[in-house]
């Protein structure tokens, strides 16, 4: 019988192991390169990574690199509540830096920013004064990278980012935020307590695009209307021994001591801060501690600690303050009897652990501001102890409300006593960046600088109205009514000053939505509304505050930079060659802004349009008019019709100011009377 030729399954031959090792690796692989795909297609739609802290953002005419600060760069970080992240203020340096120049990099949060300051009147600004006037043969620049809301380990890269571009030294003011700022310890949730080596790989996943992609899609519950910050305050309680106390003061010493070494290492000099916070004036913050007492024990604290401060209630509150050693509010009170006794050092000690007590350390603590000054002394560097000075210059023993504006944000006295500090600090530097003391000892008073940085009553009541916002917040009033009566009281004592187009004005700033960069200045907003009153000195002379209060190379500088000129004009009938100047010079920053893409609002055009019609240039005026037209809408379509129909009158171009009447008569609604005022200007 013939065998069968049919193989059987029994009969095949194993594959080798190799090829079942590759089918196997490829086989596990697949998932991997899937996800690469998707992460490279991601990142083609503009998902993942970090946005670089500083950019250049064009060739300047001179063939410098303008680079500037970049405000939003801080988002990914803010993985909690991406929707209100915290920002730097937009500043802006050229590459090469020029010849001549002292560069100097501002490195914190809020507070290193000049919240709630406007930026002429921050720390910053105060620190490039002192320094112009102890070195007048040299150029100073100060670069404030200051962000709100955030914690030290994103400063790490944002300090890398910054050795790219010349600086000559380092100012660290950090420490506030590392408990609620974005990777702070309560605000990581279970990450808080883990070791520092887990921050870098955290940051690492949330760089990818894919998980940035999947977060934006189904992210639901974060709120627009609050920030990080306003989520997590005031609903979070950390007891003074919490291990997040704890792992605050490591990840902050940490940090700093990274920050430090990558500074030294690029052979940058470096000065390191501790921060200040307001211990006599504001009670704490947080749920009170009160170690177990029954109710009665409870009410006998608290009509102890709500009692006015006496030298005679001294021995009370010491016994109560020994019944309940976590209770902050007890401490507080203590202190304030101890004051009201005249025992400022006792007083001292007393505020200091009422701070430390707060459930709610919204202020850095003892172990914190330790921790900078262990970061400053391990890596060997100048440290300025703006926490001990400002307890120095405050009769109450401990900071208040004097120097401080709230919790951690230095007053506009405050900001230039840290400016202070530092120069007389900088004193131990290297020769080439040292300080005189001789000559900081003869520097003007803090009121003097503030007038030169024009210090105004406009600011200041934008500071009181801020305030009493913050103190307006449900668990800050109930913990601290008086500072709320305060500001409010403030606030209400000059609205009743203003004319009600100014009162518009400013309820108008009150309810504008911040972007990246912040608010639009009151200044400027009160200067219109003083301009359509007639006041054209009074508006003339805020619109020139409001330009050292936005970021230059920006529309908004634009736009005052021509009021201002136009009131000038007003004044004195003609513009002087000085002006006409001005003007040139802004034209030339608005065409770099245009030729650079920056041309989002049609603002930028608007304005160069109008300077060069200040300038007698009504042909010049035409195609940048013409290019805004498209993106104005409502009333700003209406300006920049009138100016351009001006341009094309001045120009013998009647046609074109016809149609341009006709148009706006028969498609602008409401506005249309306008259009019929302009076509009468005509004749038949």
């Amino acid at each position: 019988m013939p065998a069968d030729s049919t193989a059987t399954a029994s009969d095949a031959q194993p594959l080798p192991a190799w090829k079942r090792a590759l089918f196997m690796a490829i086989t596990l692989s697949l998932p991997f390169v899937l996800l690469a795909v998707i992460e490279l297609g991601l990142r083609l739609f503009g998902w993942g990574g970090y946005p670089e802290f500083i950019r250049g953002v064009g060739t300047l005419p001179s063939g410098a690199q303008l680079c500037i600060v970049e405000p939003a760069a801080s988002k990914p970080y803010f993985f909690a509540n991406p929707s209100r992240p915290g920002y730097a203020e937009q500043s802006s340096f050229c590459m090469p830096k020029p010849a001549g120049t002292v560069r100097i990099v501002l490195i914190g949060e809020s507070a290193a920013k000049g919240y709630p300051q406007p930026p002429n009147l921050a720390m910053s600004a105060f620190l490039k004064a002192m320094l112009s006037d102890t070195w007048p043969g040299r150029r100073v620049e100060v670069v404030n990278m200051g962000t709100t809301a955030i914690a030290s380990f994103p400063l790490v890269y944002q300090v890398r980012d910054a050795l790219r571009y010349d600086p000559d030294l380092f100012v660290f003011y950090v420490g506030n935020n590392e408990f609620f700022g974005a990777y702070g310890t309560a605000s990581i949730n279970a990450s808080g307590t883990q070791p520092t080596w887990v921050l870098p790989l955290m940051r690492a996943a949330r760089g990818l695009a894919l998980v940035q992609a999947v977060e934006g899609m189904l992210r639901s519950g974060a709120d627009e209307n609050r920030t990080l910050m306003e989520q997590m305050i005031g609903q979070t309680v950390i007891a003074s021994d919490s291990p997040l106390r704890t792992a605050a003061a490591r990840n902050l010493q940490t940090n700093l001591e990274r920050m430090l070494a990558d500074v030294k290492a690029a052979g940058v000099q470096a000065l390191v801060c501790t921060t200040a916070s307001n211990e006599s004036g504001l009670a704490p913050l947080g749920e009170d501690d009160q170690g177990g007492l029954d109710a009665a024990g409870q009410a006998e604290v608290a009509r102890l600690a709500a009692a006015p401060p006496a030298a005679g209630a001294v021995d009370a509150l010491r016994a109560a303050a020994a019944r309940t050693p976590g209770s902050a509010r007890m401490q507080f009170a203590l202190a304030r009897s101890l004051q009201a006794s005249g025992d400022a050092a006792g007083a001292r000690q007393a505020f200091l652990r009422a701070r430390d007590l707060d459930t709610m350390p919204w202020r850095p603590t003892s172990q914190t501001e330790q921790a900078i000054r262990d970061a400053a002394a391990a890596q060997g560097v100048v440290l300025c102890d703006v926490a001990a000075r400002f307890r120095d210059l405050s009769p109450e023993g401990a900071t208040g409300w004097d120097l401080l504006d709230d919790h951690v944000h230095p007053s506009l006295h405050g900001q230039a006593e840290v400016a202070r500090a530092i120069v007389q600090c900088m004193s131990g530097l290297p020769k080439e960046l040292a300080v005189d003391a001789a000559a900081v000892s003869a520097l003007p008073g803090w009121k003097d600088y503030a007038d030169r940085l024009h210090a105004n009553e406009w600011d200041a009541y934008r500071v009181n109205h801020t305030l009493r916002t913050l103190f307006g917040i449900p668990f800050m009033k109930r913990s601290n009514a008086a500072a709320f009566e305060r500001f409010d009281g403030a606030c209400r004592a000059f609205e009743a000053t203003m004319s009600p187009g100014v009162r518009t004005a400013a309820s108008e700033w009150q309810s504008s939505i911040p972007h990246a960069g912040g608010l639009r200045p009151i200044t400027g907003m009160v200067a219109r509304a003083l301009l359509r009153e007639d006041k054209v000195g009074a508006a003339r002379t805020l619109y020139e505050i409001a330009q050292l209060q936005v970021p230059p190379y920006t529309s908004w500088r634009l736009e005052y930079i021509y009021f201002t000129l136009a009131c000038r004009e007003k004044e004195r009938g003609s513009l002087t060659e000085q002006d006409r100047a001005e003007a040139a010079a802004a034209i030339a920053e608005g065409n770099f802004l245009l030729g650079s893409g920056f041309s989002e609002s049609g603002l930028t055009e608007r304005y160069v349009g109008r300077l060069h019609q200040l300038r007698g240039e009504w042909a010049e005026a035409i195609p940048p008019l013409l290019a805004a037209r498209p993106r104005m809408r409502a009333e700003d379509l209406v300006a920049c019709d009138q100016a351009l129909f001006m341009s094309y009158v001045r120009t013998g171009n009647a046609a074109a100011a016809r149609a341009l009447a006709e148009e706006g008569m028969r498609g602008s609604g409401r506005f249309a009377s306008v259009y019929r005022q302009l076509r009468s200007q005509l004749g038949p």
